[in-house]
C-alpha cells in the first residue's frame, strides 16, 4: 500500500496494483494533459494535469462508496457474505473506472475534440487505451486475484470496467447484473464524483472560490434506495443545502472561468494552430501514435511553426471582446447579436469574430421538472424517517434560477479597431 499526498484530498491510500496503473506510460502521458486547457493563459495556477484529477476521482469513488455502504446495510444482497463478495467486488471496479477515466483525452482535453477523426470522441480512445495497452493486463492482474478470493463470478477485466463507465450493453450474457447501472452513476451522474474532485481542484489552482463546497457534508448525506427494483443515488433531506451549494459551485464556475471570455477566444485559436501543426491537421487514429501527443509536443510545435495561423495563439490573442450577451440569453438575444456581428463581418471581415456558447449548468435540467426516469437523471431526496423520496424541485427554492440553460453569445474584435467597432455595435443597436 501506497499514499500519495493530494492538494485536495490529504493522503490518498493507493495499492500495489493501482500503482502498477499509475506508473504505466499510458497514465503518465496525463502529467502532460492540462485539465483546463488554455485557461492557464488566463488564470496563471491553472497548470494542474488531468494525472492528479484522475487519481482523485479514484479517490472520492471508493470515498463516496464507503459511505453509503456503510449507511444501507446489505445493501446488495440480504445475504451477508454475498453482500461482502459484492461489496468489494464494486468497490474496487469503482476505483478503476475512476482512475481511468480520462486516459483518452487528447492535448488540452476538451478544446481539441474536433482534431479526431469524424465519429471519434476522446472517450473512444479511452476505451482503446484501457483494452488495449499494458493497463489491460494490470486489471487482469487485479481480476486474477479477486476471482481467486471472492470466486469466479467476480471477474474483473478492461472490457468491464469500460462497459460500467460507458453505461452500454450492460446486461449481456456475460455480465447479468443490474446494479452495474448503480455503479454508473458515481461516474456519469448529477453527483459524480469527477464533478466532486474538479470543481474543487479548477478552483483551487485558478485562486478562485467559485467551484468551493462542503464536500464533507455532500459525501455524508448521500444514500441510496431502489426504485422498481433498481438502486438508485439519492441525498438525505438533510443534505440539501450541501446539494445546493455543490450545484451553484457548478454553475458559477462555468460562468466565471470554464466560459470566460478570453479562454473562449484562446480555445479558437489554438485549434486553428492546432489545423496548422498537426500532421493533415487531425489526430492519428492509431492509439500507439496518439499517446504520443500531449500539451508539451504540440506547444513546441506552435513555439517553431512559421504558419501565419498559430500567430494570434503565439501572441496570447489579437483579439477582444466587445460585445457580450447576459448570461442566459434566450433565442431572440442570440438572434440580435448574430444580426449585429454579420453586419460587422460585411464592414471589417476576418477582423471580427462570433462565439456562441449553450450549455445546461447541469444535465439534468430538463428531468427537474419530472420525477427520475429510467436514465437515472434528476436528483432524489430521500427523508431517512419515513422513506418517502421526492424530487428534488419539491425540497429546494433556488432552482427556478439555474433550471434556465447557460447561453453567452459574444463578438470579437481586433484589438487595434476594438474601440471603433463598440461604437459601431452602439450605432446598430440604436438604429
Amino acid at each position: 500500500m501506497y499514499q500519495f499526498r493530494d492538494p485536495i484530498h490529504g493522503f490518498i491510500d493507493i495499492s500495489d496494483d493501482e500503482l502498477k496503473i499509475i506508473d504505466s506510460a499510458p497514465f503518465q502521458r496525463l502529467r502532460n494533459i492540462r485539465q483546463l486547457a488554455t485557461t492557464y493563459l488566463v488564470y496563471h495556477g491553472a497548470e494542474h494535469s488531468r494525472f492528479g484529477h484522475s487519481i482523485g476521482v479514484m479517490h472520492l469513488t471508493s470515498r463516496v462508496f464507503d459511505s453509503v455502504t456503510r449507511k444501507v446495510p446489505n445493501l446488495f444482497s440480504d445475504d451477508e457474505e454475498e453482500n461482502a463478495h459484492k461489496t468489494a467486488w464494486y468497490r474496487q471496479l469503482l476505483r478503476l473506472i475512476g482512475l481511468t477515466h480520462d486516459l483518452g483525452h487528447a492535448p488540452f482535453s476538451h478544446v481539441s475534440e474536433e482534431l479526431f477523426e469524424p465519429g471519434k470522441e476522446h472517450e473512444d480512445f479511452t476505451k482503446l487505451v484501457i483494452c488495449g495497452t499494458e493497463i489491460s493486463g494490470y486489471i487482469r492482474e487485479i481480476g486474477a486475484k479477486f476471482k481467486k478470493q471472492h470466486g469466479d463470478r467476480y471477474d474483473i477485466t478492461p472490457e468491464l470496467v469500460w462497459m460500467i463507465y460507458e453505461g452500454k450493453d450492460i446486461l449481456n450474457e456475460e455480465f447479468i447484473v443490474p446494479d452495474f447501472f448503480f455503479l454508473k452513476n458515481f461516474m456519469d451522474g448529477e453527483l459524480d464524483c469527477d464533478k466532486m474532485d474538479y470543481l474543487l481542484r479548477d478552483s483551487l489552482y485558478c485562486g478562485v472560490t467559485y467551484g468551493t463546497y462542503d464536500l464533507d457534508r455532500f459525501i455524508s448525506t448521500l444514500t441510496a434506495y431502489k426504485q422498481n427494483n433498481q438502486l438508485q443515488l439519492a441525498i438525505e433531506r438533510g443534505g440539501v443545502q450541501a446539494l445546493e451549494e455543490f450545484i451553484l459551485a457548478r454553475y458559477f464556475m462555468f460562468i466565471q472561468v470554464y466560459f470566460h471570455k478570453t479562454r473562449r477566444y484562446l480555445d479558437k485559436v489554438l485549434v486553428k494552430s492546432l489545423k496548422a501543426v498537426l500532421p493533415g491537421g487531425k489526430y492519428p487514429d492509431d492509439v500507439s501514435e496518439y499517446l504520443r501527443w500531449n500539451d508539451a509536443r504540440i506547444l513546441d510545435l506552435i513555439a517553431r511553426s512559421e504558419d501565419s495561423d498559430v500567430v494570434p495563439f503565439k501572441n496570447r490573442g489579437i483579439m477582444t471582446c466587445v460585445f457580450e450577451s447576459k448570461t442566459h440569453a434566450d433565442q431572440v438575444d442570440k438572434q440580435n447579436t448574430k444580426l449585429i456581428f454579420n453586419q460587422l463581418k460585411r464592414k471589417y471581415g476576418g477582423r471580427v469574430l462570433y462565439d456562441s456558447v449553450d450549455k445546461a449548468a447541469h444535465r439534468l435540467a430538463p428531468a427537474l421538472l419530472a420525477p427520475q426516469d429510467d436514465s437515472g437523471r434528476g436528483i432524489m431526496i430521500l427523508d431517512e424517517g419515513t422513506g418517502d423520496v421526492k424530487n428534488i424541485m419539491e425540497e429546494s427554492i433556488i432552482w427556478e434560477s439555474i433550471v434556465k440553460p447557460i447561453s453567452i453569445n459574444r463578438i470579437y474584435a481586433d484589438k487595434n479597431i476594438a474601440a471603433e467597432v463598440r461604437k459601431e455595435i452602439q450605432k446598430i443597436r440604436s438604429e
